[in-house]
């Protein structure tokens, strides 16, 4: 077995990284140098620095709820500073910037969802929530931002650092984050969204139809420390095989997988994502195909594990892909952190639930999301209250509502909410 440095696979692969795509789902290499458009991120958000410095945990410290730092990103700060810790305070605190055609003057609120690089699905499916939302504006008058990060580790350290509201991870953080294996102070869940899927992609000269037969072959893992490693050297030891196994072992970004692929530098690479996707579909031009990662071997796997589910890639989401692959995966988690306010958790949640069958036919990667699963799969954490109360986990989980009842002078409630107690 070969292993190529990170630093000599990217100046072999320079000459061409130009037609590079960026991934940015989380389950894969993170990058550093994502697109930074002004259209769809903010400018003045630095998502790549850290905030390192010890926390004052003193009582006098505006930005401390009930114990946790909260400075969400990209939300203005009356809807996060409050001035005692009942959630009244906070509703009062709403911002009050849209006046009616009787004088009356109606609240609006903010949502912010860290996603991933603007090139990956995670972007593109914070996004699309985020469209669904300005619909549906007059419903719930929340203002919703997707913004772009460097994946599933970058978000929970962001959540660590009180800058999130909400954010996409994948439901095997969600299970770590509960069993205490990693944990993520504060965080909650809120909702599951799509299948995040394994998939190879090969090149049709390298004779790989399953996991079994990358013995021997040249792989690109991703770089130490990323989250596809990790899920390939798990994978690959449930097939008794090790990186000596193999002729030549890349540690480099899956940015480079395509060109891999096309310059027939690689025979395959593995991504964990959410499908249809365009990295994979561009690679299928240079004589590729994908495979499953399915198999007795893989099922023991599933089983050992709750975060991972069988799933299955319906036929012709690809090119020439004409019959359906089995495979295995998670799902793509939606979390939230404690003190964000319920009421926008609440409606997230709440539009995106209702709305489902109608975000599957506008959005390609939400066909894969199950209504019921939403609240039965990959949700370890406790639901965040705002979540709790529309999935009704039990009699007071919508007690913060009256909060938020507002009454006009006619005696109406601007504010329509189905649960009953």
């Amino acid at each position: 077995m070969r292993m190529i440095a990170t630093g000599m696979l990217a100046m072999l692969l320079s000459a061409g990284a130009v037609g590079a795509h960026a991934q940015g789902s989380g389950t894969v290499a993170e990058d550093a140098n994502a697109d930074m458009s002004p259209v769809d991120v903010l400018p003045d958000i630095d998502v790549d620095t850290y905030d390192d410095a010890i926390i004052d945990p003193a009582k006098t410290n505006p930005d401390l709820i009930d114990g946790l730092i909260y400075k969400p990103d990209a939300i203005p700060l009356s809807q996060y500073r409050r001035r005692a810790t009942d959630p009244e305070s906070l509703a009062a605190l709403s911002n009050v910037d849209v006046i009616a055609g009787d004088g009356q003057t109606e609240r609006s609120y903010y949502a912010a969802i860290y996603s991933g690089s603007t090139s990956g699905v995670y972007f593109k499916v914070a996004a699309q929530i985020c469209d669904m939302m300005s619909r549906t504006f007059e419903r719930h008058r929340v203002h919703c931002v997707p913004l772009r990060s460097q994946g599933v580790g970058s978000n929970i350290r962001l959540m660590k650092e009180g800058r999130v509201q909400l954010a996409i991870v994948q439901s095997n953080n969600n299970w770590e984050a509960q069993k205490g294996i990693a944990p993520i102070p504060g965080a909650r869940s809120v909702m599951s969204l799509h299948d995040e899927m394994g998939l190879l992609v090969v090149r049709n000269d390298s004779d790989i139809e399953s996991i079994a037969d990358l013995r021997g072959k040249r792989i690109n893992i991703g770089p130490e420390g990323s989250a596809s490693r990790e899920l390939w050297l798990e994978l690959l030891s449930r097939y008794k095989l090790t990186l000596d196994d193999l002729d030549t072992v890349y540690g480099v970004a899956q940015d480079y997988n395509e060109l891999g692929i096309c310059e027939n530098y690689i025979d395959a690479f593995g991504l964990w994502i959410g499908h249809p996707a365009s990295l994979i579909e561009d690679t299928l031009g240079c004589g590729a195909r994908v495979v499953g990662m399915g198999g007795p071997l893989t099922d023991e796997m599933v089983k050992a594990n709750q975060y991972f589910f069988n799933q299955v890639l319906p036929a012709k989401t690809y090119s020439a892909q004409e019959e359906a692959i089995s495979s295995y995966g998670f799902k793509a988690s939606l979390i939230a952190y404690e003190p964000a306010d319920p009421y926008v958790v609440y409606w997230i949640t709440r539009i995106v639930h209702e709305n489902i069958d109608r975000m599957k036919e506008m959005y390609p990667t939400f066909r894969s999301v199950v209504a019921d699963d939403m609240f039965k799969k990959g949700n370890f954490l406790p639901f965040h209250k705002g979540a709790a109360c529309y999935w009704e986990t039990d009699a007071h989980a919508c007690d913060w509502q009256p909060y938020y009842q507002q009454v006009d002078p006619k005696g109406q409630r601007k504010w329509n909410y189905t649960y009953q107690q």
